[in-house]
């Protein structure tokens, strides 16, 4: 099982900006730090194999089952037929594929049934072609479903092509991880396409993707530090009707290209991306268009860097809990463009188009007071006529620095307070110091820099308190709790 390192530091480690400070770390977030492992290992990468030792199986229409570790090169066409792999726990084995093509009937064209550490070679200018034509028949108790199933460890590499069909079922399926460092991928599948249920894992590899339901998913809800997808590089062309990516604890981008298309058939989730628990980007160039949210996390979502183009039917961008963007290049067309219980943004470039709010603090979480903070970066929002704001908070909207650009009827809707501490603010081609609101509820007049009606009964709120603690005041304006010392919840 692979073991884990944490990229939570990295979701603690906000340097640069105005209000964060190094307080901002959880007893939980401390007990993580050695939580996940993103690397990949040398034996995952090296699609190397020799002749000599290796056994070579010219494939005809019967099973081939392989009992003992080593090294199999496999040629030639299957009929209603699998290749089954049941080897010793401690035992390795690599399967060369060298143009094969598996018709494989009513069951799994490669079932690896157990073993140790499993790697599937692509090899060098190879086509390989694997396809069902019904419903499984099992062979033993395991609910095999999928064209390559695997109960152990799987890599895949090489630079050879595969070709995956099913109308009934999935793609890939590894119960333990799926690590894919090479080839050619073109999957057309009625169920998953690629799945890990522990962990799955892409350096590389080029990605032709139709799926019936999610396309890359890792779901093992059993352990919080399993179930999660690591992509650091790769090419993916995406079509599906579930979640195009999806990690219940854990999605993790550091780079590739992606081009994702989802459109739920279902009334299904149907999200570009997608987490339970986290997600960190910091690289990669993303095409989303979804009928559901561009990007979507339940807890915390950390953008580091990346060129974003998002059309959306809900949110561009949505997490429960924060939204935080330290930097990267976003062109959002969507209902809603950024939606967060916090909102924090200390860099990038981004454009909103929005038919309902541009920026939306929403309280979700008692983590956080629902806030829009912008400490820097350039921020432009457009938004269509009717009942619409720019940045709309359930609490508070600070700007600190940047430019905040905004073309709309109402640039500005909050519940609570807001101030302008620094940047530029420019509403329908004018700059001002002021963030008016469309909706003050109970608070007067606005007073200090751009700032809070401290004097309507406000006193020394916290934007990061509770409730109760924001309705009692406490009179003074020198007060405010630590933003980042919270009473609960996730950070």
């Amino acid at each position: 099982m692979r073991k884990m390192f944490c990229f939570m530091a990295a979701l603690l480690l906000l340097c640069g900006c105005n209000t964060v400070i190094s307080d901002n770390v959880s007893p939980a977030a401390n007990e993580a730090a050695d939580a996940y492992d993103l690397s990949f290992s040398e034996s995952e990468e090296d699609a190397s194999y020799s002749l000599n030792g290796s056994t070579y199986i010219a494939l005809a229409d019967t099973d081939v089952k392989i009992s003992k570790g080593g090294t199999y090169i496999l040629e030639g066409t299957m009929n209603d037929a699998s290749i089954i792999v049941e080897v010793s726990k401690d035992e390795d084995v690599q399967l060369v594929l060298n143009n094969v093509t598996i018709s494989s009937g009513d069951f799994a064209g490669i079932y690896i049934a157990e073993g140790d550490e499993i790697t599937i070679t692509l090899a060098d200018n190879s086509v390989n072609t694997i396809s069902d034509s019904g419903t499984y028949t099992q062979i033993d108790d395991n609910d095999v479903d999928a064209l390559i199933y695997s109960k152990a460890d799987l890599a895949i590499n090489g630079s050879g092509t595969l070709i995956l069909s099913s109308a009934y079922n999935h793609g890939i399926v590894s119960k333990d991880d799926l690590v894919i460092t090479g080839g050619n991928y073109e999957i057309d599948v009625a169920g998953q396409a690629l799945k890990g249920k522990d962990a799955l894992m892409i350096s590389d590899g080029t990605f032709e993707i139709k799926a019936g339901k999610d396309a890359l998913k890792s779901d093992n809800d059993e352990d919080e530090y399993r179930g999660y997808i690591n992509i650091t590089g790769g090419d993916f062309t995406i079509s599906s009707s579930q979640d195009a990516i999806y990690g219940l604890n854990l999605v993790n981008i550091s780079g590739g290209t992606f081009n994702i298309t989802t459109e739920s058939t279902d009334g299904s989730s149907a999200k570009g991306i997608k987490s339970d628990v986290s997600i960190e980007i910091s690289g990669g160039t993303f095409t989303i268009d979804a009928s559901d949210d561009g990007i979507h996390c339940d807890g915390d979502l950390l953008i580091t860097g990346g060129n974003f183009t998002i059309d959306s039917d809900d949110d561009a961008i949505h997490a429960d809990s924060k939204l935080q963007i330290d930097d990267g290049t976003f062109v959002l067309r969507a209902h809603e463009g950024l939606e967060a219980t916090y909102v924090l943004i200390n860099g990038g470039d981004i454009s909103i188009s929005a038919e309902d709010d541009g920026i939306n603090a929403s309280q979700t979480v008692a983590a956080y007071k629902a806030t829009v903070e912008i400490n820097d970066g350039y921020v432009r929002i457009d938004m269509g006529q009717g009942d619409t704001d720019a940045v709309d908070s359930n609490g508070y909207i600070y700007v600190n620095g940047g430019t905040l650009e905004i073309n709309a009827q109402s640039a500005f809707d909050y519940d609570a307070g807001a101030e302008k501490n620094g940047g530029t603010i420019i509403v329908n081609g004018t700059q001002t110091d002021q963030i008016t609101s469309q909706m003050m509820g109970g608070f007067g007049g606005m007073g200090g820099m751009g700032g809070m009606g401290h004097g309507n009964g406000m006193g020394s709120q916290s934007p990061w308190g509770s409730a109760e603690e924001n309705e009692e005041g406490s009179g003074g304006q020198n007060e405010q709790s630590d933003p980042f010392v919270h009473q609960g919840g996730r950070h």
